[in-house]
């Protein structure tokens, strides 16, 4: 099947169904886009990364000569057995340059390497400042995991929160999914896994702040014990209008 294209909210889309619909185009004004490859993470320029033990290993690191699932660069951003507090993930060191109501579309191309366990909580999607604490963060829209491969996706925009909704989707270590957020109307953000609306029962507001200030945030932690967890990070893109 050859890639399809739709025109929507003055941008146009490429992408593949046979290839998890996975966004392989696109025109807009404004756009991101990552494939990690080289050889190393630009935390110069464009990603801050988040490294948090005391004894333990949680460093983001590029996989080397990595080729898994077709993957062309994948980031590890691991926690370990290690019986701490840690986080591990991937920012833009809270410079905050998506706008929600430019009609915003995060997508990233990732897998659980490992599933967390016991306290661990994985959440990727777009956000405002870090916080050691997923349930803290003042600003999100995003896909989650709780201890184990169960998808939640929630919403908060300081006023109207959203939490916990189920997806009907539980990942399995080292499948990689395409996991879409469409904030074409900020009063009601999509979510999609491989193309599929999730969640689509549930209307998720996120209109107190209309030009609300984003990043794309990508976040693996743990309060304490020896939970496990690790993504391997493939793609992340990010396109909106400029006005």
């Amino acid at each position: 099947m050859s890639a399809k294209a739709r025109y929507r909210n003055g941008m146009i889309e490429y992408f593949d169904p046979q290839q998890l619909h996975e966004r392989v185009g696109y025109v807009a004004p404004v756009s991101f886009y990552e494939d990690f490859l080289g050889k190393a993470i630009d935390t110069t320029n464009t990603w801050t990364a988040i490294d948090v033990s005391a004894a333990g290993l949680t460093t983001p690191v590029l996989i080397a000569d990595s080729a898994t699932a077709g993957a062309c660069g994948l980031v590890s951003l691991p926690l370990d057995a290690t019986s701490e507090a840690q986080e591990t993930g991937l920012t833009w060191g809270d410079q905050r340059t998506l706008v929600l109501n430019r009609g915003v579309i995060f997508e990233a191309v990732l897998a659980l390497h490992t599933l967390p366990t016991l306290l661990s909580i994985a959440v990727w999607g777009v956000a405002g400042d870090k916080n050691a604490v997923a349930d803290t963060v003042a600003e999100s829209a995003w896909f989650r995991v709780d201890g184990n491969g169960v998808v939640t996706v929630e919403t908060d925009d300081t006023v109207n929160e959203t939490v916990k909704v189920a997806t009907g989707v539980t990942l399995v270590a080292d499948a990689f999914h395409t996991f879409r957020i469409d904030c074409t109307t900020i009063g009601s953000i999509l979510f999609y896994i491989d193309g599929v609306q999730v969640a689509a029962a549930t209307t998720f507001n996120m209109s107190q702040v209309p030009a609300l200030k984003l990043q794309p945030y990508f976040h693996l932690a743990k309060a304490s014990g020896a939970g496990l967890g690790e993504i391997y990070l493939d793609a992340v893109r990010c396109f909106q209008k400029r006005s």
